[in-house]
């Protein structure tokens, strides 16, 4: 189990090694590229009603640096290292309890104290058939989300195929939007997953995949996608096979559909999740599939989730509209999300969100709830 803790050991080392036709070490250095950012992050959250420490609320502003060193490549090989640090610089409560630390802003930022994190520490190796990466990556794939310390491993036998292996034992968040720790996955055990990208024809793609959390659950799956450029669908089916004694299985079915007409790129799906455990284990570790800014009501069991977004870039200005219902056991609820961005230039750019969502009255656990938040970022 002491393999990964070497791997990020082994990258930072090599990061003083690799480069583009390195034949000194000198070249290394001057070859390899520093790049960072400075940004600002602002959130607010209003609840109906405060009814537990994620559900109060809370008014924040949070300031990050993020640096990185990226090596050139040397004979396939390269390296990556990067850290955030973080400072509260508002805080509307900054003796509010949270499970994860005091003030506002530890809801997001866990235990925000003088934070520093480990963004990226990783050796990669890539061919034309092989891309490997070993350490700690940002993973965005089915049921494997946000950053882990895996090994990770993607083989290219032919243009259309592809073989994507993984193995992740640590999870964890180091964005400036949120910091979570890194945490054991499956007590220690780690998840193995194993997926096929096949690309039948030109517009047709199939992706079956498996995911093993020894001793714990089994996630089988597949999806269907059509790709015209102008249009496009997802058919994608999973269930989970439980291994706790009493536990159900979890089930989900996902649909949706785009088309792109003057600018517009318009989607309109549909999820369902199993009767009896919703998801099941599935989320544990990340996930793909919800697209709202909460989607809370999405996870749970017999839930069925029908949406309609729309995006489209205005004067350099870049819009996405959400909004959707969900009905679950028998509650229902709706969610309306608004996204924008903005490059004011090449190295200063805004981000704006916006999350209203209406819950039942009847669903006692659950509050109504308005979030707005936004981010000032400066890339160097």
């Amino acid at each position: 189990m002491k393999k990964l803790k070497l791997s990020l050991i082994a990258c930072s080392v090599i990061t003083l090694f690799s480069t583009v036709n390195a034949t000194s070490f000198n070249d290394a250095l001057k070859n390899g590229k520093i790049s960072g950012d400075i940004a600002i992050q602002y959130e607010s959250r209003s609840q109906d009603k405060e009814i537990s420490t994620y559900y109060s609320d809370t008014a924040y502003a949070m300031g990050s640096l993020g640096l990185n060193y990226d090596t050139a490549t040397y004979n396939n090989l390269s390296a990556h290292v990067g850290f955030r640090t973080y400072t509260a610089l508002f805080e509307d409560d900054k003796n509010f309890n949270t499970s994860h630390g005091n003030g506002d802003t530890t809801e997001r930022y866990y235990d925000n104290r003088g934070l520093t994190g480990l963004s990226k520490a990783y050796l990669q190796y890539n061919d034309n058939l092989i891309d490997a990466k070993i350490g700690r990556q940002v993973i965005s794939t089915n049921w494997l989300t946000m950053l882990h310390d895996a090994i990770n491993v993607t083989i290219k036998p032919s243009e259309t195929l592809d073989i994507n292996a993984i193995y992740t034992k640590k999870r964890g968040r180091t964005r400036a939007k949120d910091f979570r720790p890194m945490t054991s996955l499956n007590k220690d055990d780690g998840i193995y997953s194993l997926s096929l990208n096949y690309k039948a024809t030109e517009t047709i793609k199939l992706t079956p995949y498996f995911l093993n959390a020894p001793d714990a659950y089994d996630i089988y799956g597949a999806k269907v996608a059509y790709d015209s450029k102008s249009f496009g669908f997802l058919t994608h089916a999973m269930q989970t096979n439980e291994d706790a004694l009493n536990v159900k299985d979890g089930e989900m079915l996902e649909i949706k559909a785009y088309a792109k007409f003057s600018g517009y790129t318009t989607t309109l799906g549909f999820v369902k999740t199993g009767k009896e455990n919703g998801w099941g284990s599935a989320a544990n570790a990340g996930e793909i599939v919800v697209p709202f800014e909460e989607g809370d009501q999405m996870y749970a069991k017999d839930s069925r989730t029908t949406y309609l977004q729309v995006s489209k870039t205005i004067s350099d200005v870049s819009l996405t509209a959400l909004y959707g219902i969900t009905k679950y056991q028998q509650y229902e609820n709706n969610e309306f999300n608004i996204w924008a961005g903005y490059q004011l230039n090449k190295n200063l750019g805004l981000s704006f969100g916006y999350a209203l969502v209406n819950e039942d009255n009847k669903d006692t656990t659950r509050t109504d709830l308005e979030q707005i938040n936004t981010r000032l970022t400066y890339k160097f």
